[in-house]
């Protein structure tokens, strides 16, 4: 089981891509962003866009991510998901 692991975080290093957070513009949803939502149906989500994936992350391949990516605090975006679509209000973004 330890050398499974040891593959794993070995391909997930070889994978890893380095971001620069002077690239992100001020003020929009990045790789690194730490995001709460409210869903249409008066959910609130808080998150962060990650490709290392954890509890509370959310990958930037994902179609929650890919709607966020680049989108602003007020904005309103479509989240076309395999169960469904649906849409939600960006609340904050912290970086």
């Amino acid at each position: 089981m330890l050398e499974a692991r040891i593959r794993k975080l070995r391909a997930r290093l070889d994978n890893a891509v380095l971001v620069d957070g002077s690239e992100l513009k001020a003020g929009e949803v990045g790789i690194g962003s730490i995001v709460e939502i409210h869903r249409e149906d008066g959910t609130h989500m808080e998150f962060e866009i990650s490709s290392v994936m954890g509890a509370r992350s959310v990958s930037p391949e994902s179609p929650l991510g890919r709607a966020l990516l680049g989108r602003a605090v007020g904005e309103t975006v479509e989240v076309n998901a395999p169960r469904g679509s649906w849409r939600a209000e960006i609340l904050s973004i912290k970086t």
